[in-house]
Formats: structure tokens, C-alpha cells, sequence
């Protein structure tokens, strides 16, 4: 199908998929403000775009909904070297931190003031409404639209922004624009998929549906044989090396408990098999052409399931201690389960992986008989923590490329320095 539009006031013609998502039509087509936040289900406001006048959600639209259709980015905002009103306000107050969805901030908020020249907090409220911010609060966003407006009669305008302290220091107490903040409002690369080539391959995954099951059958030749499938990784081929997910140190305490695939699998979700493509739409089907089988285990659903006497053992193979192994080593290893895979623990950090712990550690301070027994009320409580999601607006993802003999990776990660190790050991390359 030719469609005809208009993106950015530039007249538009393309061959297009009727049904293409038009959030990745406008990113292939340069518009890196349009950004996926939320796998095309529209709530994050990543991908907002003016579509013939109003703020839509790009990932909202197929192609054929463009068809003479006036499309304007956050690209239309400011010049190449210089930030629009609102931009500039945005960086100035202190808005933009992680960036991500920042450039459609700034085209919801332009869109926002051109409608209303002072517009009140409900409805600033209102055009926010379909924003999702993780690292600003409101409160900031009505700063910005108040130094915008103020902007608009006095362009040297300033207002209250946050107190200060300490004058003896320079930076520290002071107010400061964010290093990269004119680059990420403007949204010029600087995110992983910024960098992606076009020649590049992409990898998708293949999970497990069960919490807890063993692989008892993979046939992956009709992945394999696909055209435009490159290579299909599982348990039986990929490099029999193993690591921790967690940690940051070297070497890391945490239990090297991990494979790049397995034959168990321990979550929802866990790693069955991997398929590198030309295209994702290719990888995609290779996935469905993949037959495995599985034995379904008892899960452990809970850490009182986990504690339980009988409580299934979620690393039940052999361990192998780089130091410090304890004396009954031998008789644990003896009652493990035998399928080529083993764990490795670099020193003792109160392991015990057949009661299903990882690691443990007990200590006090002062005589605590003594003090129970001088106390007048002794209150008795357990207390459990819970897993924290951030909820990025940046989607987890990677792109890798080779440079003469050097592995680049560009990986949205806030510990390079454990990925570049821990991906020397998987890929066997040194560190420098």
C-alpha cells in the first residue's frame, strides 16, 4: 500500500504494510523521539505524537491510518543546535534524568501551551494524564510550564526552582542542568536503539511456561532450517560456563548458579532457546518451529514453601567450591542430580543450596540473653522483604558489534563493568 502524509510539514510517500505499527515506522524513519515503552499497549506515552492535531499514541496506529494524515514529532520542536521554549525549560528545571520520555513531554506540553496560553494545574494534569514519568514528579512539570510561560513575555525569566546551601562549595547544593539533558529532550541518540545498524540480526528468546521443569525433549532443526534464521542456541550447544546474575564484585560471592542455557528450568520465563535472525519477524516464527517437551516439577512458590522439610530443591546438581569446601561436600554431591550440570561457589558464604539458600549470615552485638532478660516487653515480629521494580521507561535491551577483534556492547545496564566480565568468560575473550 502508498501512503501519502505529512510528517514535520514535509510531504511523506511511502510502501508500507497496512497494518505496520506506526510507532516502528516512524522510528525506522528517523523520529527517535517515538519510543516504545510499553510493547505497543499505549499507556506509557513514550510513542506521543500530534496526529492531525490531537496527542496519540503512535504504537495505537496502523499505516494505513496515516493515509493524508498531518503527523507532527517532538524532531518539529527547536532547531538542530538550538532548544525549543519548552525544551530549554525542561532542562533548566531539572526535569529530564533518565531522558527516555522526555521529547514527548515536551510535544505533549508544546501542544499543551498552544492551546492554552496559561493553562491551570487540572489541566496540565489532564494533558499529563497519558505520561507516564518515573523519575519527576508533577510538581516539576507545572515549573516548567510556569518558567515557559514566563518565558514567552521576558525570555530571560527565571523562577524558584530549589533552594541552595553551602556557598563555600561549587557544584554540590547548587542547581545544575543534567550533563546530557539538551540531548535527551531532543531526542538525538543516545539509548541503546539508537545505535542499532540496519544490517544488524536480532535475537529473541524462546521461555519457559512452567516455575519449575526439567527439558526432556528439543528438537530445533525446523528453527534451524527457516531462511533467514542464522543460529539457534540451547542447553546442548551453548558454552558450558557458568556465572551469577547478581553481583558486582570479583569474584563475586553470589553462587555461579547459572548456565547461558539449562536443562532445568527454575522460573516462569527462564531460558528454553534462542534464536539469532535477519529479521525479528523471522526469529518470531523460528520460535514457534522449535518442539521441546518438558517434565513438570513442583514449584516453590514462596519462601515458608521454600523452608519446608519436604520443599522441592531448586539447585539440586553438584557444587564445586573454589575454596574453603566444606567437609561434607562429598556426601551433598553424592545425592545430586546427575545431568552434566554443577554449581560453582567461589568461598564459603553460608551456601546451602539443598535447603534452597544461597547464601546466609548471622551476627549481634552485646549480650542478647542479657538484654531479653532485662527487657520489660519483648516484641516478637517476622518481617518480609519485597522485590522492587524500577519501571524504566527504556526497554531492556542490547545490541552487540564486532570491532577488528573487540566485542562492543551497547546494553541498557547500570553495572557495565559485571556484564563486560561476566560476557569475557561466557564468549572466552579477556577483558583488555
Amino acid at each position: 500500500m502508498i501512503i501519502h502524509f505529512t510528517l514535520n510539514g514535509a510531504p511523506q510517500e511511502l510502501t508500507v504494510n497496512p497494518g505496520e505499527n506506526v510507532q516502528k515506522l516512524l522510528f525506522n524513519m528517523g523520529m527517535h523521539s517515538v519510543r516504545n515503552s510499553d510493547d505497543g499497549f499505549g499507556f506509557a506515552g513514550s510513542d506521543a505524537i500530534i496526529f492531525n492535531g490531537n496527542i496519540v499514541n503512535a504504537s495505537l496506529l496502523i499505516a494505513a491510518q496515516l493515509e493524508k494524515a498531518d503527523i507532527r514529532t517532538a524532531e518539529s520542536l527547536g532547531k538542530w543546535n538550538e532548544l525549543s521554549l519548552v525544551q530549554q525549560a525542561m532542562v533548566d528545571v531539572g526535569v529530564v534524568q533518565s531522558g527516555y520520555n522526555d521529547p514527548a513531554a515536551a510535544l505533549i506540553i508544546t501542544d499543551l501551551l498552544d492551546r492554552i496560553a496559561a493553562p491551570t494545574r487540572e489541566e496540565i494534569d489532564d494533558a499529563l494524564s497519558g505520561l507516564f514519568s518515573r523519575d519527576a514528579g508533577w510538581q516539576q512539570y507545572y515549573q516548567v510550564i510556569e518558567l515557559a510561560v514566563a518565558r514567552k513575555n521576558n525570555p530571560q525569566a527565571t523562577i524558584d526552582i530549589a533552594p541552595t546551601f553551602r556557598d563555600d562549595l561549587e557544584v554540590i547544593g547548587k542547581h545544575y542542568p543534567k550533563t546530557d539533558a539538551a540531548k535527551m529532550v531532543q531526542a538525538k541518540p543516545c539509548y541503546v536503539e539508537d545505535r542499532v545498524t540496519a544490517d544488524a540480526c536480532v535475537i529473541k528468546m524462546l521461555r519457559s511456561p512452567h516455575a519449575h521443569a526439567l527439558i526432556t525433549h528439543l528438537d530445533v532443526s525446523k528453527a534451524e532450517a527457516l531462511p533467514g534464521v542464522v543460529h539457534v542456541i540451547t542447553h546442548l550447544n551453548c558454552p558450558d560456563i557458568y556465572y551469577t546474575p547478581g553481583g558486582q564484585s570479583a569474584p563475586e560471592p553470589s553462587p555461579l548458579d547459572r548456565r547461558m542455557f539449562g536443562k532445568k528450568m527454575r522460573h516462569v520465563g527462564d531460558r528454553v532457546a534462542a534464536v539469532v535472525a535477519e529479521s525479528e519477524e523471522i526469529a518470531l516464527e523460528a520460535l514457534k518451529l522449535i518442539d521441546v517437551e518438558y517434565e513438570v516439577l513442583k514449584p516453590v512458590m514462596s519462601i515458608d514453601e521454600a523452608m519446608a522439610e519436604d520443599a522441592p530443591v531448586v539447585h539440586d546438581e553438584p557444587v564445586v567450591y573454589v575454596a574453603g569446601a566444606p567437609d561434607t561436600l562429598e556426601d551433598d554431591n553424592s545425592h545430586a542430580a546427575q545431568r552434566g550440570e554443577h554449581m560453582i561457589i567461589n568461598f564459603p558464604i553460608g551456601s546451602r543450596p539443598r535447603k534452597n539458600i544461597a547464601a546466609s549470615i548471622h551476627g549481634h552485638i552485646g549480650d542478647m540473653d542479657k538484654g531479653f532478660a532485662d527487657a520489660d516487653v519483648i516484641i516478637e515480629r517476622t518481617y518480609n522483604s519485597t522485590q522492587a521494580q524500577q519501571c524504566p521507561t527504556e526497554t531492556h535491551i542490547c545490541f552487540t558489534r564486532m570491532d577488528g577483534d573487540r566485542l562492543v556492547i551497547h546494553a541498557s545496564t547500570q553495572v557495565p563493568w559485571h556484564l563486560r566480565r561476566q560476557v569475557a568468560r561466557l564468549v572466552g575473550m579477556k577483558t583488555a
